[in-house]
């Protein structure tokens, strides 16, 4: 083992990488439980969930050991939050514990990315660039990962995606590796398996990755007929759970594919309805055809897909979910364009056909999220990111072997000065928003206050016999469990108050605690009542009343005891 791991990284290599891992560490790891602000309600579902788990081997709800995390009705998959119970148990309910996960499969990502390129560039000859492509970019791709303003956002919260990046790179190594050694065959199939287990999107991108990479490697392959029936027998016998729930339109991933699917939205076809239905009444043929269903879902498809190619997504703003990019960025570094563009080019005059496996899982990833609303969406299509830091630096390197092999030393240097200083203009950028900025203006995007809001009424709950608490930002009730750390074993016997199994996603009692959008004229009229309220529920002439603000200053919630 000693002799493998050597040979594997000899003493200048291993160096960088250690400085490479220790920067990853610091990136992901600094202020973890206190930026982003505050957890959004998918973390702490996933922390209490865990918690529930650890405590009872259930779910809130009561399921034990489920394959698919109940939550809101959106059925998360059950990595993320199995992989909380020991920090859970470890360090308490805590953001921090919630986040650890993250950031420890985030720093787990760049070992997997180090290696999986390391095997994908093990066949180019050790001449010229190629020899130097070689030698520098597994390093080279390892970094670029680590600084990458995506993967840092996605590895410091609780994001199930990045779990799934972290094992696509192994699952890959271990692929490649077995090209030659047809028992890493089978250590792939755990991480192929965990893989589709922790995030929806990889439910479609592996199955698709295992006909793209029959159809590279099927001479190899074909050697190794056995070991890969084997190897596929094993990944659909333990996914057969998650491809089951595609059948049952009230768990697992058909609820998912309903409630966040273009073919869920009842909203989405009604203006191509009316249209349609104008049409025909104008007998407009053309009209008919454009507005029929097939064409508008097809056209929906097309322009979600490319929305995840948008300079605009990659480089400028980012998407609509605030909880995704720091302000004033998109999810690259404006410097990453001009090195994709030269990697591309150096992929094509290369014409390794291992390396083009770089631009075809790109090209895969977004397909999942192209079916959904709300593109572009960087969680669903989180599949491309570690395909395209793998191609900055292909674009890096190759940029710098051109310049290197100038004669004239000012040009040589120049450049390269300039090429460092504008990465590292774009990574300073990048920490000042992220630490100093975007706390302050997107807190509202991850729920702000209702730790502060929680810690106010438990200073007023005693003296007061009912507590009502505004829906208005959603899923307040996952919030009063986590950050009063609710019996799981009491709540499992008393969340289904209606009897039915049914959840009311605007209406929920749990104790003196009840959950719902505040009638002021109405509930002003209670006693020994606690009402939490949004910013616009309570009259400003009220007086006594605890305001809860975001760090910007503007009102997260109004607290009033009558």
């Amino acid at each position: 083992m000693k002799h493998y791991l050597y040979a594997l990284l000899h003493k200048k290599e291993l160096i960088i990488f250690l400085g490479i891992i220790l920067i990853s560490i610091i990136l992901r790891f600094y202020l973890l439980g206190a930026n982003p602000t505050s957890l959004d309600w998918d973390e702490a579902s996933m922390g209490y969930n865990a918690y529930s788990l650890f405590h009872t081997g259930a779910d809130e709800y009561g399921n034990k050991l489920p394959l698919e995390i109940r939550s809101f009705d959106d059925y998360k998959p059950p990595v993320y939050t199995y992989l909380t119970i020991p920090s859970v148990a470890l360090f308490g309910l805590t953001s921090f514990a919630v986040r650890l996960p993250a950031a420890v499969f985030g720093v787990m990502a760049i070992l997997g990315v180090y290696l999986f390129v390391k095997g994908l560039v093990s066949k180019l000859s050790g001449k010229g660039m190629s020899g130097k492509l070689k030698e520098y970019m597994p390093l080279a791709s390892a970094f670029f990962l680590a600084i990458s303003p995506w993967h840092i956002q996605f590895s410091r919260a609780a994001f199930e995606g990045n779990l799934g990046v972290c094992f696509l790179c192994f699952a890959l190594y271990f692929f490649l590796k077995g090209l030659d050694k047809r028992w890493f065959l089978f250590i792939s199939v755990p991480f192929f398996v965990l893989c589709m287990y922790s995030y929806h999107s990889f439910r479609l991108v592996v199955p698709i990755a295992f006909f793209v990479l029959g159809f590279f490697f099927w001479k190899d392959l074909l050697n190794k007929k056995f070991s890969v029936i084997i190897s596929l027998f094993i990944i659909a016998a333990l996914c057969f759970p998650i491809f089951q729930t595609f059948f049952v339109p009230t768990a697992g991933s058909q609820a998912r594919l309903s409630m966040v699917t273009i073919f869920g939205n009842s909203e989405f076809l009604q203006p191509s309805i009316t249209n349609l239905e104008k049409s025909r009444a104008e007998h407009n043929m053309m009209g008919e055809v454009m507005n029929n269903r097939r064409i508008v879902y097809t056209a929906a498809i097309i322009k979600g897909y490319f929305d995840h190619f948008s300079p605009d997504f990659l480089f400028i703003e980012g998407d609509g979910g605030r909880q995704h990019h720091v302000t004033n960025m998109g999810m690259l570094y404006l410097w990453d364009l001009p090195m994709l563009f030269i990697g591309l080019l150096t992929l094509f005059l290369l014409k390794d056909k291992r390396l083009f496996l770089i631009i075809i899982f790109i090209l895969l990833a977004p397909l999942p999220a192209s079916i959904t609303t709300g593109t572009p969406h960087p969680v669903r299509a989180i599949g491309m990111l570690p395909f395209l830091q793998i191609l900055i630096s292909l674009g890096f390197l190759s940029s710098l072997w051109y310049l290197w092999q100038k004669k004239n030393i000012f040009l040589k240097y120049g450049i390269t000065i300039i090429i460092v200083t504008l990465l590292l203009t774009n990574f300073i950028f990048y920490i000042y928003q992220y630490y100093i900025v975007t706390p302050r203006v997107f807190a509202v995007f991850w729920q702000y206050g209702y730790k502060e809001a929680y810690a106010k009424v438990s200073e007023l709950e005693k003296n007061n016999d009912k507590i009502i608490f505004t829906y208005h930002y959603d899923q307040p009730y996952i919030y009063y469990l986590f950050f009063n750390k609710v019996d799981p074993s009491w709540y499992q016997k008393h969340w289904n108050i209606n009897k039915t199994g049914h959840l009311d996603r605007m209406y929920r009692v749990i104790g003196k605690y009840e959950f719902r959008n505040i009638d002021w004229n109405k509930d002003s009229q209670r006693k020994k009542t606690i009402i939490v309220a949004g910013p616009n529920e309570i009259p400003a002439s009220i007086k006594d009343v605890d305001d809860i603000k975001f760090p910007d200053g503007k009102i997260a919630f109004r607290i009033v005891a009558l």
